[in-house]
């Protein structure tokens, strides 16, 4: 009861009997730390250092081997410019004859001479003959071959053989040594042309032409003393002289 006068007294609202009573809970715990804010994580510069620590690590080496490679190249560009300069005045010191280098003047040959001396006619078992072939004529070193072992020559090679002479009967070459050798084969076999070679025997070596046919009758081989014939040799010098008397 209240006292006449009084506020009335207090009436508690009405629940409605459909909701059930809101039950009591305890308040959730804050963050575990003072890096987190209303739920989120805040990102502070030890944070950062960590994370990106080792992309700066990564950085300095690719700097450094940056820096080395253009060190190289630098070194190596040095040195071709410095052998550069080096090749274009040892060409001019060489232009003006102030540098000899071996192999770099003009190449010198020995003139080509026919020989001089005069030979006794050799035995023709007294050396060794090679026969070869110059043409296209199938079997023709052979029967040269059988004809001259008729002779009494000692028959080595019989093959093929490239010359640069053309129209010709036979080429007959031979070392210092074979000289009167080439002058006894030279007389079995007419208008062959004699080439000198740095063999040290005496072997020789005959290669036969488009002109070759067969060997002189052996009664009429000249067998008196002489030296090798070179026709062509002969007549280039002769073409010479007479240019030069003009």
């Amino acid at each position: 009861m209240t006292e006449p006068g009084g506020p009335p007294p207090a009436v508690p609202p009405k629940v409605p009997p459909n909701i059930p009573p809101k039950p009591d809970r305890e308040p959730e715990e804050g963050p575990d730390d003072m890096y987190h804010l209303l739920g989120r994580r805040i990102i502070t510069e030890d944070v950062l250092d960590e994370v990106f620590a080792d992309d700066d690590e990564d950085d300095a080496e690719v700097s450094e081997r940056s820096y080395r490679r253009r060190i190289l190249h630098g070194v190596v560009l040095t040195l071709l410019l410095a052998l550069l300069v080096a090749a274009v005045l040892a060409a001019l010191a060489v232009a003006r004859g102030d540098l000899q280098i071996p192999g770099w003047g003009p190449r010198t040959t020995a003139p080509v001479t026919c020989p001089s001396a005069t030979y006794e006619y050799p035995a023709n078992d007294s050396f060794v003959l090679n026969v070869y072939n110059s043409t296209t004529e199938g079997g023709l070193p052979r029967q040269a071959a059988e004809a001259l072992a008729e002779r009494g020559y000692k028959i080595g090679e019989v093959s093929s053989r490239q010359i640069i002479y053309y129209g010709i009967t036979a080429v007959v070459v031979s070392g210092k040594k074979g000289e009167a050798n080439a002058l006894n084969l030279q007389r079995n076999i007419a208008d062959t042309e004699y080439v000198a070679d740095g063999r040290e025997d005496d072997s020789v070596d005959v290669i036969l032409g488009s002109r070759y046919e067969e060997l002189v009758p052996a009664k009429k081989v000249n067998k008196k003393p002489g030296t090798p014939s070179c026709p062509r040799l002969e007549s280039q010098n002769a073409q010479a002289s007479a240019a030069a008397a003009r």
